[in-house]
């Protein structure tokens, strides 16, 4: 069900980012010098490339939709000034990209402002590709009557959900009246817990890599977890199919469930109605949060045709003032309810998380990811959404009842593709 709705609001999403563009579109020809294209998922950039244009009289910019960036430009002849989305650092996707390096060299970018490991993720060999735009983590979530169990005011460890999860299990006439949590209720919980454990996934010439003993782990203590504190597998399955069908936000208020899990991009755009009630915490191992995948990056590409206006572009956007323009003016539209934050996520600027984001979002105030807690994944395929969907997620679903090897589910799914 959740899996459905973020297709559908991804569609919706391209559907709009291609009107927008198409009616933002001048007159004159793709090829025209005094336009600057960007190829992006994100709709967003719709209204960022008009706040821009309305900045400035010298530069034009457009926005052209890409449901893959980084696959259109692997795959483009003619190629946009300015990419923007996921999956951008792969090898074959660097290859298309101009070095940033002299943008900072030059102080016409100032590098201290980024978290640090998101500004790390974009360099490759001491050359920086990418500059990071927006992010998400991982939120556990729960009943505001439930505060006095959490201790940290910033994070909750996954040993200690573990713990408390237990302690919130009841049973009646051999049946659980309550159940805590269990990492295997959301297949993408359970895919952080395994990059918590060093599972460190990452791109490779044989469709991706992976640190076999971390995966091992962090799947026997997902094991223990069922076992020792919900009983098993069966009756965490059991207890889901029957009592977790509201949306998590109404699981722990309800009683249900002591936690649940909601992505930042989720938690953050709820209705003030609906979360007076809940609080939450970003979920740690060993004191790093991971940030969850799919960061949205920028670069510039070899063939733009306007470089000197896609530099002006980036030395625009990443501004706290004009991110503070872009966070109103999507706020005068009403739209604060459709995306969360900066390019649906947290700004990759630390200044504008912790001074102008409370503004917009007095959620977060407490609740601001220190960067030294910030746990990136590693370089990713361009296409990682597919193997992820059709290799990674179905096999740590079903390793739970099954024997078979992540390398014989990726042979399966070769021969079915």
């Amino acid at each position: 069900m959740k899996r459905s709705r973020i297709r559908a609001a991804r569609a919706v999403s391209a559907a709009l980012l291609a009107l927008a563009a198409l009616l933002s579109l001048p007159s004159c020809s793709r090829g025209d010098q005094g336009i600057m294209t960007i190829w992006t998922d994100r709709s967003e950039f719709v209204s960022y490339a008009e706040l821009f244009n309305a900045s400035q009289k010298q530069y034009r910019a457009v926005v052209e939709y890409r449901e893959n960036p980084a696959d259109a430009i692997i795959k483009a002849d003619d190629l946009p000034d300015i990419v923007v989305g996921p999956w951008l650092k792969g090898e074959k996707t660097r290859t298309k990209l101009i070095q940033l390096d002299y943008l900072f060299n030059e102080i016409r970018v100032n590098s201290s402002l980024f978290y640090r490991p998101l500004l790390e993720l974009g360099n490759v060999h001491g050359r920086q590709y990418l500059l990071p735009v927006s992010f998400n983590l991982a939120a556990i979530i729960f009943s505001k009557e439930n505060q006095s169990l959490i201790k940290d005011t910033f994070f909750l460890p996954l040993d200690e959900i573990k713990l408390l999860a237990k302690g919130y299990n009841e049973e009646k006439d051999g049946r659980f009246a309550r159940m805590g949590f269990s990492p295997r209720w959301d297949p993408e919980f359970l895919y952080l817990v395994t990059r918590m454990f060093g599972t460190q996934y990452e791109e490779s010439n044989k469709f991706f890599t992976w640190y076999p003993k971390g995966l091992q782990e962090s799947l026997d203590y997902v094991r223990d977890w069922s076992s020792s504190v919900n009983g098993s597998t069966r009756a965490e399955d059991d207890y889901q199919f029957k009592n977790l069908y509201d949306p998590p936000y109404k699981q722990v208020t309800s009683g249900r469930s002591l936690f649940s899990y909601l992505s930042s991009r989720d938690l953050l755009i709820l209705p003030s109605d609906k979360v007076a009630s809940i609080d939450f915490r970003w979920v740690t191992k060993n004191e790093l949060t991971p940030v969850e995948d799919g960061m949205t990056y920028l670069g510039i590409c070899k063939q733009a045709r306007h470089l000197e206006a896609a530099e002006a572009f980036l030395i625009w956007f990443f501004n706290e003032k004009n991110q503070k323009a872009m966070l109103e003016r999507k706020q005068s539209l009403g739209l604060m309810d459709r995306n969360f934050g900066i390019a649906d996520g947290f700004s990759a600027l630390r200044p504008v998380n912790e001074r102008v984001f409370p503004l917009f979002y007095p959620g977060i105030l407490g609740h601001l990811p220190p960067q030294e807690s910030l746990m990136a994944p590693r370089i990713l395929p361009n296409n990682w959404d597919i193997l992820k969907e059709g290799i990674l997620m179905p096999y740590l679903t079903a390793s739970f009842s099954s024997s078979s090897s992540l390398e014989t589910r990726i042979q399966e799914w070769q021969k079915a593709h």
